[in-house]
């Protein structure tokens, strides 16, 4: 059987790492609350979503910068405090986007410093050059925003059948329950699940296309009669 096809498509999964490969939020499961609870709409997830990106790739490139420097249970104090530092500035960022999104997230906005996704990528690249530490922190934001944004897009036209607040849908039915924390865990499970199936997919037909191609013996063997 040939496997080039299947060969081919893990390279590319490979090189796309935490974006395709791995994603923090399909795939790991990680801080799931705060891409949940603020992709109700497009606004809230930029929003939350240039506030991590400000406050998680520095610390995750500091963290790769001072290695195995600090202790374990040094690590778990001084990391979340430096995220809680650049918090500040992200705040003024975020207030230009959504003046209205920390009365809405009230304290998931803070717990932007202190997640799971944040803890697991400063364990990651302890070992990593800096240029691999920071392609890997772009790459691990960069896989639970566009994932965030997709939630969000698809949350927003349910609901309201509007993107970042313009009405684009006005004669289909609304479904409300799609902007509460519940209907995003549910969308995230079907997301989940449908990046799983075509995962499998691509594999099954990849092999499928791999068998139906002649094989170098046989053709060896024929054109030697």
């Amino acid at each position: 059987m040939n496997l080039t096809l299947v060969r081919k498509y893990n390279k590319l999964l490979r090189k796309t790492d935490g974006i395709l490969l791995h994603n923090p939020l399909l795939t790991l499961g990680l801080a799931l609350p705060l891409a949940i609870i603020p992709s109700y709409g497009l606004i809230g997830t930029a929003a939350v979503s240039v506030a991590m990106l400000v406050c998680f790739v520095p610390t995750v490139f500091l963290s790769g910068l001072i290695g195995n420097r600090l202790p374990l249970w040094l690590r778990v104090v001084v990391y979340p405090v430096v995220s809680c530092l650049l918090l500040i500035p992200a705040r003024y960022l975020v207030q230009n986007i959504s003046p209205l999104i920390f009365d809405t997230l009230g304290v998931y906005f803070s717990l932007i410093c202190v997640n799971s996704l944040l803890m697991y990528s400063i364990e990651k690249v302890q070992n990593k050059k800096p240029v691999a530490v920071l392609t890997f922190a772009l790459r691990q934001r960069l896989g639970a925003c566009l994932i965030a944004f997709l939630c969000g897009a698809i949350r927003e036209l349910l609901a309201n059948g509007s993107l970042w607040g313009f009405v684009i849908l006005k004669d289909l039915p609304r479904l409300p329950v799609a902007q509460m924390a519940l209907g995003g865990f549910i969308l995230f499970g079907f997301l989940a699940a449908l990046c799983r199936l075509i995962h499998r997919l691509i594999l099954s037909f990849s092999l499928k296309a791999g068998s139906n191609l002649p094989q170098p013996s046989t053709e060896r063997g024929e054109a030697g009669k």
